[in-house]
């Protein structure tokens, strides 16, 4: 009797629910939530990803400090122009659009979104710890070293501050959040070497000064003790 070796097609199921899958997906896209893009274009601005959005904001910042303290200009004024200026640009651009048939720009993108917003809180609250904590240790903890370093830096900034204005100081500060972060990434490795020379340098010059401390604070104890006997 010979028996029948031949047996009965089997249906993939996974390979047909992975196509019915895709069709499904296919036939009935899943809409891509709202991507937040104000931390990527403000992070692209300050590498200079993006060169316009970089130079226009750099160009900017100068025609405003020119305006206001060279040419000495009032800055409600200069607000009221540049407000104006704005809401014409806009006018006319939105006519253009109609007039022509395009679509206006979806703007549905620019926004804050939560995560963002705990995320800036989060940084907020870490700078103002790590302030908090700086001030503790020079005054509470007795680091001379660190002592002496802030009150030099706070020194420093009022020098420096003294030759110019709160305005100027502002465009220096745009001006360097430009160009450092890119000067940065671009020569990281660099840097990286050179802030661990100095920083072995440091530690090297911070060990010989408390070491000195040391002795001259054992020898004065132990010319006290001799005085004693």
């Amino acid at each position: 009797m010979q028996t029948s070796t031949d047996s009965p097609p089997t249906r993939e199921i996974g390979n047909d629910s992975a196509s019915n899958m895709h069709t499904t997906s296919t036939e009935f896209p899943t809409p891509s939530p709202t991507r937040d893009v104000s931390n990527d274009i403000v992070r692209d601005v300050i590498l200079w990803k993006r060169k316009n959005l970089s130079v226009l904001t750099l160009l900017a910042a100068t025609a405003i400090w020119l305006a206001l303290e060279v040419y000495e200009l009032k800055f409600v004024t200069l607000f009221s122009w540049m407000s104006m200026l704005a809401v014409a640009f806009l006018l006319f651009w939105g006519n253009i659009h109609r007039l022509l048939g395009k679509e206006p720009v979806d703007m549905s993108a620019m926004y804050i979104s939560e995560k963002s917003a705990r995320e800036m809180g989060a940084k907020i609250q870490e700078y103002v710890e790590k302030s908090l904590r700086l001030v503790f240790s020079v005054s509470a903890e007795k680091e001379w070293l660190v002592f002496a370093g802030t009150v030099a830096s706070l020194g420093l900034i009022s020098v420096v501050a003294s030759y110019f204005d709160l305005l100027t100081l502002l465009y220096f500060g745009v001006v360097v959040g430009l160009t450092g972060p890119f000067v940065y990434v671009k020569y990281e490795h660099k840097i990286k070497e050179w802030g661990q020379k100095v920083r072995v340098r440091y530690q090297r010059c911070y060990a010989t000064v408390v070491q000195k401390l040391q002795e001259m604070k054992n020898k004065m104890q132990e010319k006290k003790r001799k005085k004693m006997e």
